[in-house]
């Protein structure tokens, strides 16, 4: 009887022990970092509207190579605040303004905050989805002459999933997209948590 009563005792006191750390899973802090390809939506547009002829640059996106840096917090095993900064690489487009030929080259760079909601589908695997803000800066050149640039705030959401590769560590696949200056971005990344 004195066993049995020390066994409850132990499993009671193991499982109040085992629920924070359990608990700290699925919350706290995490960093991480993406690369993958962007598209430049409306890349073209913008240059018809710079040098004031439409249809001078005739395509449709044009991709480039762009990566972010993200930090979160996860209050909540289904919802996260993430700050990130992205380098959303540099896009090149030609076109004919005036009978010659033009190149135009455009690089984005921005930070956010959004907020982040998590889904799991197996004890590993989680969907998520995000909405927040982004202030983005812009800077063209056409013909290697410096544009003025453009900075604007925007909505940033996107879609994503993440598979938990270990206790601390995980890979995140995602699409995010900004509203204004209509920019996708596809990324691969890690993420680790503390």
């Amino acid at each position: 009887m004195k066993t049995t009563r020390n066994l409850l005792r132990v499993l009671l006191l193991s499982s109040l022990l085992a629920a924070p750390l359990a608990r700290a899973q699925d919350t706290g802090f995490y960093v991480g970092a993406a690369a993958g390809q962007s598209s430049y939506r409306e890349i073209c547009r913008d240059f018809d509207s710079i040098v004031g002829a439409s249809g001078a640059f005739d395509c449709q996106t044009r991709e480039a190579t762009g990566g972010k840096l993200f930090a979160g917090w996860r209050l909540h095993r289904n919802l996260a605040l993430e700050l990130s900064y992205f380098d959303f690489g540099k896009a090149r487009t030609t076109g004919t303004v005036s009978g010659a030929q033009a190149e135009g080259t455009m690089t984005t760079k921005a930070a956010g905050l959004s907020a982040v909601g998590l889904l799991p589908v197996t004890e590993d695997l989680w969907i998520f989805g995000r909405l927040g803000g982004l202030q983005t800066q812009t800077r063209s050149t056409l013909n290697g002459a410096g544009l003025a640039s453009r900075d604007e705030t925007e909505i940033h959401t996107g879609i994503g999933g993440l598979w938990q590769l270990s206790r601390r560590w995980a890979a995140r696949l995602e699409y995010e997209r900004s509203s204004d200056i209509k920019i996708d971005l596809i990324s691969l990344g890690v993420q680790l948590g503390f």
